[in-house]
């Protein structure tokens, strides 16, 4: 019975090396090179009038300052990433945005709370949009419209 040796040469693990370095090089070299992605930055669109009305989940979570909700929404969007929306609020509210864009005949509902939720994808076009609270009692609805670039 003969048993095979495998054969290493110094050229085969030289030329490793090399491939491997160059890869090394040619990552290091194209990835500072190219266009590193722009992170998201929001201009003002538009604002949503003020939703007046009663929460009883603040009450029951022991949140009785937020129980009285009198709470304007902010709309902005980004110029240079078409189709997205961002809500952001003075203070916490338990508000359901229902958005329609008339462009694009496309709707939804957008929850905004006490953490970021991130923009939503309203996509471009003629966007309107009114607020109550969900499970509370909405006196006044808010309203707002605004262009998405």
């Amino acid at each position: 019975m003969t048993t095979r040796h495998a054969r290493t040469s110094v050229a085969s693990s030289a030329t490793l090396l090399f491939a491997t370095v160059m890869i090394f090089l040619a990552t290091t070299l194209f990835g500072t090179a190219s266009a590193q992605a722009r992170p998201v930055q929001f201009v003002p669109a538009g604002a949503i009038s003020p939703t007046i009305g009663f929460d009883p989940a603040a009450v029951i979570e022991w949140r009785l300052d937020q129980a009285i909700v009198n709470q304007p929404i902010f709309v902005r969007v980004d110029p240079y990433f078409p189709g997205l929306t961002d809500f952001s609020l003075n203070n916490w509210c338990n508000c359901a945005i229902n958005w329609f864009n008339h462009t694009t005949q496309q709707g939804g509902v957008a929850f905004p709370g006490p953490l970021p939720s991130g923009p939503i994808r309203t996509g471009s076009g003629d966007v309107s949009a009114w607020t109550d609270i969900p499970g509370g009692f909405t006196l006044v609805r808010g309203q707002g419209n605004w262009w998405v670039p």
